[in-house]
This record gives C-alpha cells, sequence and structure tokens, in this order.
C-alpha cells in the first residue's frame, strides 16, 4: 500500500468550491476507482493538504485516467482556482492511525 500527500494553494474565495470538489471527487474515487480513501485538511499558513492511499501507483494512475475519461475532471482545482504545489509519494512501513469511529471520546 502506498499513500499519496497533496498540497495546493487555493485562493481564499474558492476554497469552498475547492473543498466541495475534493469531496466529491473522492467520493467517487472511493466508490467507482479502488481509492483506499482520503483526508483534507488546511495548514496553518493555509494551504490546503490531503492524505490518500491506494493499492499502488499503477492503481491511482488508472483511476485518475478513468475519471479523466469519464468526467473530464481529476482533481479539485478547478479551472485555474487553485495550484497543486506538490505531490509526495510514500511507501506505508507501518500504521498506527486509529480510524475515526474507534477514536477515543476526547476526539469527539
Amino acid at each position: 500500500m502506498i499513500a499519496v500527500i497533496y498540497r495546493w494553494r487555493v485562493e481564499k474565495k474558492h476554497e469552498d468550491e475547492f473543498q466541495r470538489r475534493w469531496h466529491e471527487i473522492t467520493e467517487d474515487i472511493l466508490e467507482h476507482h479502488g481509492g483506499g480513501g482520503s483526508r483534507l485538511h488546511k495548514a496553518e499558513n493555509g494551504d490546503w493538504v490531503a492524505y490518500a492511499r491506494w493499492p499502488s501507483r499503477k492503481d491511482r494512475d488508472k483511476a485518475f485516467e478513468a475519471r479523466a475519461r469519464e468526467m473530464h475532471d481529476t482533481t479539485p482545482q478547478g479551472e485555474g482556482k487553485a495550484e497543486l504545489i506538490e505531490e509526495v509519494w510514500l511507501q506505508i512501513t507501518d500504521d498506527l492511525l486509529i480510524p475515526e469511529a474507534d477514536l477515543p471520546e476526547q476526539f469527539h
């Protein structure tokens, strides 16, 4: 299993649209393209960061290609309303992240 960290710079006036698009795209990838889920975060400096899991880089590329053919849309950036700053590929070597449903009460 691999993970990818994506980081975007989004104009403040487009943040709601960016977040909505990220959510819709992630749900579609989960339901139809074999993604392993993702989390979106807003950093202190205003950047948006997402962490996504995939079985392999090949599976991620295949999913993005399929979405591009079907929807003509693979990214939450929209038409120039956000800039993808970086994409960092990670090999998962140890996973101790607690699923949301199993988090202790102080997290809710």
